[in-house]
Order: C-alpha cells, then sequence, then structure tokens
C-alpha cells in the first residue's frame, strides 16, 4: 500500500497538461497585446495616410 502512494505522489504526469496549459494562456495573450498594439499603430497610419492623401487633392 505505501508503494503505491509513493508512486503515485511521484507521478507528474498530469503536471505537464497544466504547464502545457499555461503557456498557451501566456502565448495567447502575448498574441492579443501584440495585436491591439499593431493593431492602433496601422489605423494611425492609414488616418495619417488618408489626410495626406485629402489634403493633396484639396
Amino acid at each position: 500500500m505505501r508503494g503505491a502512494i509513493k508512486k503515485f505522489l511521484k507521478d507528474e504526469s498530469g503536471a505537464t497538461a497544466i504547464e502545457y496549459g499555461l503557456i498557451a494562456a501566456l502565448l495567447a495573450l502575448g498574441v492579443i497585446a501584440a495585436g491591439r498594439t499593431l493593431g492602433t499603430q496601422l489605423g494611425a497610419t492609414f488616418n495619417s495616410t488618408s489626410n495626406l492623401m485629402a489634403n493633396a487633392s484639396a
């Protein structure tokens, strides 16, 4: 019985699934943050280009 308990306590196979889940969550947060930053910068670039084109045609 003690051997089975020790074997159960030393089993780390479930920990890897949790670790992969945490890594995936961190990657998702990084992608979201990068996308928001890129989207903001891209929007500013398009607005600037639009203003320049509007001023050039006027």
